[in-house]
């Protein structure tokens, strides 16, 4: 079409066709799963270097790919924009699923939250979109009415303002989830960490009052309890440094089973990890080989939390050596037989090997001695197996890590 202009001129206008709003709704997909990405990529890099560098990296694509979309969209852009964002999506199930097989939350897989299903439905929304173009690319060349200035203006800035309304509305605390900031690993959520009741729990004292079976106490202490010596508070010490430098390479969960800690017993949300080798040097206290690692794995969206270790004596009738006095007493557990298995009183924990009833006689563990890399009810030394007292040193993992 033409109009004629002052004298004769002829100005050619072109019609008003449907690309602007196609191109314009996909680019607002991206913008709006890129904006979220960027909204979340320092709690990633707080919890896992690698994981902050992906969504950095995802983050910037998503926003560098519909600038170029709008500057010159070709078939192999479409395309790149599919694919791109198909592998984000296959992350994300995976990690909602089997769990990802790299990182902290290794083969643990993680809840949704608003936020990154938000992130998810951006990015199906443009898969689709790519898809639509790719097959139909006579869409954008589609005639549409001319509305004016204002009217045009409203059209492109309706899915834009559909896109940020929906994101800023799961990007506050309460939608957010486990990505948002007060989803992830702070603690600051009730619900991250929440005191799980259970018939055994025990003040932050200790358990050494955690009750009978049989007429016998299910637990039983060692040792002094007389205060410690200077001597033996830098015996301490050094249990403590020493201890803290050997766990640092059993963060991760599958390096301890690596490593033959494959025996496992949970009890009030905590795994120990027994080692369970041919090599001595595990019995008794040697700070370079714990007899057991004990994680908290009851913590929501996260992997298995490692808090401590456990020495044990290798002798039934050995007394562990209380090298800092009454801050490292020695404890031992009830172990009773309950329809052909050996239980530890108190926590309805099955040992390995049967029993017969009949002729069973109550008998108690080898000595053991906790030592807490990571802030604990009761102290380094404390024996508090506690639902409460595992879940408060967790937080307070956590919490150092933010």
């Amino acid at each position: 079409m033409s109009t004629s202009v002052l004298a004769g001129e002829e100005v050619r206008t072109r019609p008003a066709t449907a690309r602007p709003y196609l191109l314009g709704g996909l680019a607002a997909l991206s913008v709006g799963a890129a904006a979220i990405h960027f909204a979340v990529v320092f709690s990633h890099f707080t919890e896992y270097t690698l994981y902050g560098v992906f969504f950095l990296i995802i983050a910037w694509a998503q926003l560098i790919w519909p600038t170029v979309l709008l500057w010159r969209p070709s078939r192999p852009w479409l395309w790149l924009g599919i694919a791109g964002n198909a592998i984000v999506l296959a992350i994300y199930v995976a990690s909602r699923t089997a769990g990802l097989p790299f990182g902290p939350d290794l083969h643990h897989a993680e809840s949704a939250g608003a936020l990154d299903v938000m992130s998810c439905v951006l990015e199906a929304g443009l898969i689709a979109g790519c898809a639509v173009l790719l097959w139909r690319p006579s869409l954008m060349e589609r005639p549409v009415r001319r509305r004016g200035t204002i009217g045009t203006v409203a059209g492109l800035a309706v899915v834009p303002a559909l896109v940020i309304a929906a994101t800023t509305a799961v990007m506050t605390p309460g939608w957010a989830g486990p990505e948002g900031s007060s989803g992830m690993a702070s603690g600051s959520s009730g619900s991250a960490m929440s005191v799980h009741s259970s018939d055994n729990s025990a003040s932050a004292a200790g358990m050494g009052d955690m009750g009978t079976t049989d007429g016998l106490p299910d637990m039983k202490m060692y040792g002094t309890t007389a205060p410690p010596t200077a001597a033996q508070v830098t015996a301490a010490a050094r249990l403590i440094s020493q201890t803290d430098a050997t766990l640092k390479r059993f963060a991760n969960v599958q390096a301890a089973f690596a490593a033959g800690y494959t025996y496992v017993l949970k009890t009030n949300g905590e795994e120990h990890l027994l080692y369970d080798g041919p090599n001595p040097a595990y019995q008794g206290l040697d700070p370079q080989h714990p007899s057991s690692l004990v994680y908290a794995i009851d913590v929501p969206h996260h992997a298995p939390i490692l808090l401590g270790a456990m020495y044990i004596m290798g002798d039934d009738h050995q007394n562990g050596p209380q090298i800092g006095g009454g801050l490292t007493r020695w404890h031992s557990h009830l172990v009773t037989c309950v329809s052909g298995q050996q239980i530890v009183a108190g926590f309805n924990v099955a040992l390995r090997g049967g029993c017969d009833p009949a002729t069973w006689q109550n008998t108690y563990t080898a000595q053991m001695l906790h030592v807490w890399v990571v802030p604990y009810p009761g102290g380094v030394f404390s024996d508090d197996l506690s639902a409460a007292a595992t879940n408060t040193a967790a937080h307070a993992a956590l919490a150092q890590h933010q």
